[in-house]
C-alpha cells in the first residue's frame, strides 16, 4: 500500500503497534546432580508485517525528512568534491559513536595505533570490527537482504566473537535486569523462530519506493532494533544499516553520514523514541534521527573547516621541496592515517623504509608530524598531532554538544 499523508498525527495510529504472546521462561536450578525445572510466564513481542503496511505520514515530518535530505546531500557533495580523503574518517568516526552509543568507547587515535600494529585491548578489536561492519554495509548496500544482514553481522563480530557471527540467535533476548530474566524485562522482541520471516518482511519494506528514504531509514531502523535478531551487536548493526538504505538510494554517494556521533549525547531520548515506535508511533525516531543528523553535520563541517586549514598550511610548509620527494605522498596519506611508523608508510606509499624515514625527518621539522614517543629507540610512531587534535575535538562535542571545547 502506499504511504498517504496527514495534516496531524495527534489520536491517529501511524503504524502497526507491537503485539504480544504469552510464552513460558524455564530455567533450570540446582546443581549437576540435582535438578528441577519452574515456568514462569512472560510476554514477547508480536510484529504485524510492514511491508506492504498504510503508511500515514504527518507533514511536518515530511518537512523534516527533506530538511534533513537536502542538508545530507550539500554534506555529500562536499565530501566528494573536496574532501575525499575524509571518507577514511567519517568510516571511523561513525563506528566510534556507534560503538559509545553501546558503552564501548575506543579513542580514534587508539584505532590509529591499532592500525599500526599496536597491541590492541578489547574495546578496540570491538570498534575495528564496527568499522568493517558500516564498510560492509555500504559495500553491500545494492542487494540488501538477510544474507546481507547475516554478512554485516559477520563482520563486526567474527575476529572478537566468531561462534555467534553471521547467525540468527536461537534464544529470547529483553530489555531490562539480566539475571532477572525475561519474565520481569520491560520489553523482550520476538521470539527466536519467527526472526527469519520478520527479516524477510524488513527488507521487503527497504524495497518500499513510496516512503521518502530517510523516513524509511529511520523505521527500518526502530524495526530492526524490535525484532532483535542478534544475540549481541543488534544497535551496531541497525545503525550500519541505515548507511547501506541511504547509499542504495543514492542519498550518499561519497560520504558516510555520522549520524550516530549525534545520537551518541542523546542516548535516552534514543531508548525512548524507540519505546514509541514500539506503540506504533515512528514520527519520534524520525525527529531524533533528524536532530541526530543535523547536529552530527555541524560538527563535521567545523572539522571540516579545520582540515582544510591542516592541509593548507602543510601546502605552504611543503612547496618549497622539490616535487619528487617521498615527502608529498607521505603528507598525502596522514589525513587518512595520522598515525604512522616506517613500515606502515613504507606499505602506503611503496617506498623504502631509508627514503620513508629521511622524510619522516622533515616532517617532524617542519612540524607536521611529531613523535609519538621521543624516548623511544626503535618501533617509533608519528602522529599528525594537529589532525589528532581536531578529530579529539569533533568527538568532544559530539559526546558533550553544549559544553567548552
Amino acid at each position: 500500500m502506499a504511504a498517504e499523508y496527514t495534516s496531524t498525527n495527534r489520536g491517529i495510529t501511524l503504524w502497526p503497534p507491537v503485539r504480544f504472546e504469552k510464552l513460558v521462561w524455564l530455567i533450570s536450578e540446582g546443581g549437576d546432580s540435582r535438578r528441577s525445572t519452574r515456568d514462569r510466564t512472560y510476554q514477547s513481542a508480536l510484529l504485524d508485517q510492514i511491508a506492504d503496511a498504510s503508511m500515514l505520514i504527518p507533514s511536518d515530518c515530511a518537512l523534516v525528512s527533506e530538511d534533513v535530505r537536502a542538508a545530507i546531500a550539500a554534506f555529500d557533495i562536499r565530501v566528494g568534491d573536496t574532501l575525499a580523503p575524509l571518507e577514511t574518517l567519517l568510516v571511523r568516526i561513525e563506528a566510534s559513536a556507534s560503538s559509545r552509543i553501546e558503552n564501548v568507547a575506543a579513542s580514534l587515535p587508539d584505532l590509529f595505533m591499532a592500525e599500526t600494529g599496536d597491541e590492541m585491548g578489547r574495546s578496540v578489536a570491538d570498534v575495528i570490527g564496527n568499522v568493517d561492519a558500516t564498510v560492509a554495509a555500504i559495500d553491500l548496500s545494492s542487494d540488501i537482504s538477510s544474507d546481507t544482514i547475516l554478512d554485516i553481522h559477520r563482520a563486526l563480530l567474527i575476529d572478537t566473537h566468531p561462534v555467534l557471527a553471521g547467525k540468527w540467535r536461537t534464544e529470547p533476548v529483553w530489555i531490562g535486569s539480566y539475571s532477572a530474566g525475561p519474565p520481569a524485562a520491560t520489553f523482550v522482541p520476538p521470539a527466536a523462530r519467527l526472526i527469519p520471516d520478520a527479516i524477510d518482511d524488513l527488507c521487503e519494506f527497504m524495497n518500499r519506493t513510496d516512503i521518502p528514504v530517510f523516513i524509511q531509514a529511520m523505521v527500518m531502523h526502530a524495526h530492526f532494533e524490535t525484532i532483535h535478531p542478534f544475540p549481541d551487536g543488534n544497535g551496531r548493526v541497525g545503525r550500519a544499516l541505515i548507511h547501506a538504505l541511504l547509499r542504495r538510494d543514492g542519498l550518499t554517494k561519497a560520504a558516510t553520514l555520522p549520524i550516530s556521533a549525534g545520537i551518541v549525547s542523546q542516548k535516552h531520548r534514543y531508548i525512548e523514541a524507540l519505546t514509541e515506535y514500539r506503540a506504533g508511533d515512528y514520527v519520534p525516531i524520525v525527529e531524533l534521527g533528524a536532530d541526530a543528523t543535523f547536529a552530527a553535520l555541524r560538527s563535521a563541517s567545523m572539522l571540516f573547516d579545520d582540515i582544510e586549514m591542516i592541509v593548507r598550511r602543510w601546502r605552504d610548509l611543503t612547496g618549497p621541496i622539490r616535487s619528487d620527494s617521498v615527502v608529498h605522498p607521505i603528507v598525502d596519506q596522514l589525513l587518512e592515517h595520522p598515525i604512522v611508523d616506517t613500515k606502515s608508510l613504507s606499505d602506503l606509499i611503496d617506498a623504502s623504509s631509508s627514503a620513508v624515514s629521511g622524510a619522516v625527518r622533515q616532517l617532524v621539522d617542519l612540524g607536521i608530524l611529531q613523535p609519538l614517543d621521543p624516548s623511544a629507540q626503535r618501533g617509533q610512531r608519528w602522529g599528525a598531532h594537529e589532525v589528532i587534535r581536531v578529530l579529539n575535538a569533533f568527538t568532544s562535542r559530539s559526546i558533550n554538544p553544549f559544553g567548552r571545547h
